[in-house]
């Protein structure tokens, strides 16, 4: 088997998901002050638009440097790199908390040092990554999401999803995402399961197969399943929900009583890159107070790992600052990832509507 195969395989673990002040981010982009250019990976849809309209125009204006954008998910950024080590296709890569684990013993990330990304000084222990590769930039959560004109009274618990009035108007994802192993995660410990126990969540899941409406391949097909008037409730990102309900659809969010669900979301500078210092101030800029402000706000509602941050209204129904957020709970992927690749072709074959 060539090394190529073996990188998708060990991949498959896990699953693969306004202008600053010049000077803003000094320590990190004072050797790439020339104006230049580096490749950063994003995600599709709402990533993608945050990032273009914020992020890139504040790094260009502190570094001078442009940025191609490239909506590439995890899975194949990190297998693109793999293929080419010595001349990488992108200069920073972002990833899910689960998939850059997977990936970190494969030498692709640079060291992040503090000395070129000074923002880094800006994060709690809970958001700092121990490992020294990444930088976790935001912490997506978790609730659950549901149709407030159907159901007039607001979901308190996951098990909620199983009630025998929601027949056939369910929605979940498959744990090929970050947000659909999660959640089964969940479901695994109120059964008495955990990460390294997911049986008690497959068996569950299997009672919930009358409710089901739709198992939609990722979280953005799982919100448009309520635009379309398919499904009642569900579970997602409180940032994929919030913007479609400023968008008048019907839709809400609701705090399961055993608590809302983190998951981190990281850049990478990426190892032999030919734009290191780009990389680093790239970085430097998505972790810095005003970037994360805005990224935080409206209509994105990505709450912020930067602990000068303060919390809009819509946040603070969640958590009231970085301290209260850093208390969430977190899925322990490193538990999970090894078993990744064998759950999800479990889950693909056994949940079916």
């Amino acid at each position: 088997m060539t090394a190529s195969h073996l990188t998708r395989r060990r991949l498959l673990a896990a699953g693969l998901a306004a202008p600053l002040a010049p000077g803003l981010f000094a320590g990190s982009v004072t050797a790439a002050r020339a104006a230049g250019s580096m490749v950063a990976t994003t995600y599709p849809g709402t990533w993608e638009t945050a990032q273009r309209q914020i992020l890139l125009p504040a790094f260009t204006k502190a570094s001078g440097a442009s940025v191609t954008l490239q909506p590439v998910l995890a899975l194949e950024a990190v297998a693109k790199i793999s293929a080419s080590r010595q001349t990488p296709p992108f200069d920073v890569v972002l990833l899910d908390e689960g998939p850059y684990l997977a990936a970190l013993d494969m030498g692709i990330f640079a060291p992040l040092p503090k000395d070129k990304v000074t923002n880094l000084a800006s994060q709690s222990e809970r958001f700092t990554d121990p490992n020294g590769h990444g930088a976790f930039i935001s912490a997506q959560i978790v609730g659950i999401a549901y149709n407030p004109t159907a159901i007039k009274t607001p979901p308190t618990s996951w098990l909620d999803l199983w009630k025998p009035e929601y027949k056939g108007r369910v929605g979940i994802t498959g744990m090929g995402s970050s947000l659909g192993t999660s959640w089964m995660v969940e479901i695994a410990k109120l059964h008495g399961g955990s990460e390294s126990n997911m049986e008690p969540a497959f068996e569950a899941v299997k009672k919930l197969l009358p409710n089901l409406g739709a198992v939609a391949p990722n979280p953005g097909a799982l919100a448009t399943l309520f635009q379309q008037g398919q499904i009642d409730i569900s579970y997602n990102f409180v940032n994929g929900v919030l913007p479609l309900v400023q968008r008048g659809v019907d839709i809400a969010m609701a705090r399961p009583e055993s608590g809302w669900v983190l998951v981190r979301n990281s850049l990478h500078a990426v190892m032999n890159s030919a734009n290191i210092d780009l990389a680093y101030g790239y970085i430097d800029a998505a972790l810095s107070t005003e970037v994360q402000s805005q990224m935080a706000s409206a209509p994105n509602f990505l709450a912020p790992t930067n602990r000068a941050v303060p919390f809009g209204s819509e946040l603070k129904k969640v958590a009231a600052d970085n301290d209260e957020l850093a208390k969430l709970t977190l899925i322990d992927w490193k538990t999970i990832n090894p078993q990744r690749a064998a759950l999800i072709a479990r889950f693909n074959k056994e949940i079916r509507i």
